[in-house]
């Protein structure tokens, strides 16, 4: 039997049905705090505000979508302009295959080449493989908010991780959109040759 062949692209609107299929199990656990399911065309939406200024990256097995990861802005104050919040979700028939690490590496990446400076986790707990995750790719536990959410009819505590990127020396930079990058170098990063 062959080797699964992954690739990593860029996620357009036309993913929403897939992305969502993948998505939609992790609704009935406590991984997210999304307690119903958005529909495909909510999903289309959500793809659409993302991909106009962040890497938002398609993870395929033989061509099939199987798993996907994001930034999106932590906060909205104009401050706060170079802080993402990264997601990542996988099919329950690839996790512990290292895609998760793989796509968190590509849109690491990809963010530096934006300009942003820091990227954030929020993984609710307990998530042993999310906490190693975050650990594994130079995140540091910045702190936990107890009790901030209820799910699945228990409370639940939220740890935070933090991965700085970048030079703090100087101000920053305006963000640069992930369409305006040099496209040669977005792919080499997809492709994991960067």
């Amino acid at each position: 039997m062959n080797e699964p062949v992954y690739t990593y692209r860029l996620a357009t609107t036309d993913d929403a049905e897939a992305l969502q299929a993948i998505y939609a199990p992790y609704v009935d656990t406590s991984i997210t705090f999304e307690c119903t399911c958005p529909d495909v065309e909510e999903f289309r939406k959500r793809i659409e505000e993302r991909v106009c200024l962040y890497p938002y990256i398609v993870c395929e097995e033989d061509g099939v979508p199987v798993g996907y990861a994001y930034a999106s802005r932590l906060f909205t104050r104009e401050a706060y302009a170079w802080a993402v919040e990264l997601s990542v979700y996988l099919s329950n028939t690839c996790r512990g295959r290292g895609l998760g690490r793989a796509l968190y590496d590509r849109l690491l990446k990809l963010l530096e080449m934006q300009g942003v400076r820091s990227a954030h986790g929020k993984v609710t707990e307990p998530n042993e493989k999310s906490d190693k995750l975050h650990l594994a790719m130079g995140f540091r536990l910045v702190g936990v908010m107890d009790n901030v959410g209820f799910k699945l009819g228990q409370w639940r505590d939220v740890a935070h991780y933090e991965k700085l990127l970048g030079d703090f020396s100087c101000a920053p930079e305006p963000v640069t959109p992930i369409g305006e990058l040099d496209a040669e170098k977005v792919a080499a990063v997809l492709e994991g040759r960067a």
